[in-house]
């Protein structure tokens, strides 16, 4: 009589987990991603260009003597750098939509949250420190077309750090409008209607409650943030409004992620 043997059945080994992934995988891809782009650069040589160009026409209708030279740099950013660097942010998000490099995204990222904030994180740093840059182009060329000028190094260092933190924000918070509309066209087109043309209607309107509801929206808390002068509620609250828009788009984007993008 023969005995049978039996084997018990192979356990399947465990899948070891690849080294370097979590959010810092997730940051150092989003980084990769952004910087082997050519559009990238394209963008950073055309925000310099705007904001040398833009400050120096600034500073040359400047007629006042105790403006610093700082000034033009904080016009020239509200009124075409940001939207520059926006583009930017909003296109690390909409491009891959285009291409549909954004399924090999998530994929890799699956936590939506995780690649929302590597994103964040990426194009935030990114323009805190360009924005820095920025901001000395844009001190150089105003201060140097204004016939008079005040210089005072400690507030001409805040403004410089003012701007690269208004643009970082504002980099954060269109990453978040984009990952919710998806398309470049609707992004942008919602961007200019946020910053710009909903304020002026707002304040176009004969009603101080509407007047004063422009003054929270994401451009004139950026202003007042940078301006450093307290003609509406102060540069400390309007970089905390700034930083609740931030968040609130981010929030929003990452909701409508998870139930769309599946």
């Amino acid at each position: 009589m023969s005995s049978l043997t039996t084997h018990p059945a192979a356990t399947p080994r465990a899948t070891p987990r690849p080294s370097g992934g979590g959010l810092p995988g997730a940051v150092a891809a989003e980084w990769t991603k952004l910087w082997s782009l050519r559009s990238t650069w394209y963008f950073l040589l055309t925000a310099a260009a705007v904001m040398a160009v833009t400050a120096g026409c600034i500073g040359t209708v400047t007629h006042d003597a105790t403006a610093s030279v700082a000034r033009p740099a904080t016009l020239a950013t509200v009124y075409g750098v940001e939207f520059v660097v926006a583009a930017l942010a909003m296109l690390s998000v909409t491009g891959e939509y285009a291409t549909g490099s954004i399924t090999n995204t998530l994929q890799c990222v699956p936590n939506r949250a995780r690649m929302l904030v590597a994103k964040s994180i990426t194009l935030g740093g990114v323009a805190f420190a360009v924005g820095v840059v920025l901001a000395v182009i844009g001190v150089a060329a105003g201060g140097a077309a204004m016939d008079a000028s005040t210089f005072e190094m400690s507030y001409v260092a805040g403004q410089v750090l003012a701007i690269a933190l208004h643009l970082a924000l504002l980099s954060v918070l269109t990453i978040g409008l984009a990952a919710i509309v998806r398309s470049s066209a609707g992004a942008i087109t919602a961007l200019f209607l946020l910053l710009l043309i909903v304020p002026m209607i707002l304040q176009s309107i004969p009603a101080d409650f509407f007047t004063d509801l422009a003054q929270f929206l994401p451009q004139a808390a950026g202003s007042q943030f940078m301006a450093d002068e307290a003609e509406l509620y102060g540069p400390v609250t309007g970089l905390l409004i700034l930083v609740a828009w931030a968040a609130a788009f981010l929030t929003g984007a990452t909701v409508v992620l998870r139930r769309r993008d599946a």
